[in-house]
């Protein structure tokens, strides 16, 4: 009797953790599919398509290094840089250093993104979900050299 207990709560426990990671790796999935959408708007200085992926709050918090100081670009300010082509424009490498998950609304990503002849940019990415949809909110960006 105890075998067959323990037998069934092993498998119950089996069960919920391979429910659970199913969840978050359709989780991951939605967004970094979200995140890649964003880059590549950006990538072609498209704003008609950056749009949908920004959150009605999004900020850049940009920290400049030589200055020792952080730059902060608002929603409308950063896509008029995009559509002024002061930023993007070029295809870059994105290289995803970690993805968290605070509940089932909150992500952060961490990434590095590169291009050949173009300085590489260290970002950290805050999502949210809201009504099914993720966006992104923050683009806190620094420059490596």
């Amino acid at each position: 009797m105890k075998t067959k207990i323990l037998s069934l709560l092993t498998t119950l426990l089996i069960v919920c953790l391979s429910v659970q990671l199913n969840a978050q790796n359709g989780n991951e999935n939605e967004v970094k599919s979200t995140l890649e959408a964003y880059l590549n708007a950006g990538d072609i200085n498209d704003v008609k398509k950056l749009k949908p992926y920004l959150h009605d709050d999004f900020r850049v918090a940009l920290y400049d290094g030589k200055k020792d100081g952080t730059s902060i670009l608002d929603k409308s300010t950063y896509m008029s840089f995009i559509k002024a082509k002061k930023f993007g424009g070029y295809k870059r490498d994105t290289n995803y250093e970690g993805i968290e998950f605070i509940g089932d609304h909150m992500a952060s990503i961490k990434v590095t993104l590169t291009s050949p002849g173009k300085p590489t940019l260290k970002n950290f990415y805050s999502l949210v979900k809201t009504k099914g949809k993720w966006q992104v909110i923050q683009d806190y960006v620094t420059l490596i050299p």
